[in-house]
C-alpha cells in the first residue's frame, strides 16, 4: 500500500477522493502531521509561554523567600514554646540561693520564687559553718 494515497490531487480534493473510494469510514484517533509554518507557530508559543512560565517562577521564588523568612522566627518560637510545655516550665538563668544543712549533710538551691531546684549532699568544702548558717540555726539575726 501507499504511504500517501492520491498524491498528484491537491489536498483539498484528496479527502472527497479517499471518501468515495474507500471501503469503510471509520473514526478514530491518531496523530496529524504539521506543516512547517504550524511547526514554528508552536514553537514561537513554545518559546512565549516559557518566558511566561520562568516569569511566574521567578515571582514565585521571591513570595516563597518572603514567606519563609516570615515562617522562620513563628515555626522557631512555635519549637520553644512545645519544648517549654514539655518541660512544663520555661528554661531561665538568673540568681539562685544555695542552702547548706550541714546537720543533714544536704546542700538545697532555690528560685528567686522560693521553690527548691536541686538538692544534693554536701560537698567536703561546704561542711565548714559560715556565718550566715550560724545565724539560722541559733536564731539571732543580731
Amino acid at each position: 500500500m501507499q504511504d500517501l494515497m492520491f498524491a498528484d490531487e491537491p489536498v483539498e480534493k484528496r479527502e472527497q477522493l479517499l471518501r468515495d473510494n474507500c471501503d469503510q469510514i471509520v473514526e478514530r484517533s491518531y496523530t496529524r502531521k504539521f506543516e512547517q509554518h504550524e511547526v514554528n507557530a508552536r514553537r514561537e508559543e513554545l518559546e512565549n509561554v516559557s518566558i511566561q512560565v520562568a516569569e511566574l517562577e521567578d515571582k514565585l521564588a521571591e513570595i516563597r523567600a518572603d514567606y519563609k523568612g516570615r515562617i522562620k522566627p513563628l515555626l522557631e518560637r512555635r519549637g520553644l514554646i512545645l519544648d517549654e510545655l514539655k518541660a512544663r516550665g520555661e528554661y531561665v538563668k538568673g540568681d539562685c540561693f544555695k542552702f547548706v544543712d550541714v546537720d543533714e549533710g544536704k546542700t538545697a538551691f532555690y528560685s528567686p520564687e522560693g521553690y527548691k531546684l536541686e538538692e544534693r549532699p554536701i560537698t567536703p568544702e561546704e561542711r565548714q559553718r559560715t556565718v550566715m548558717q550560724f545565724v539560722r540555726r541559733t536564731g539571732t539575726e543580731d
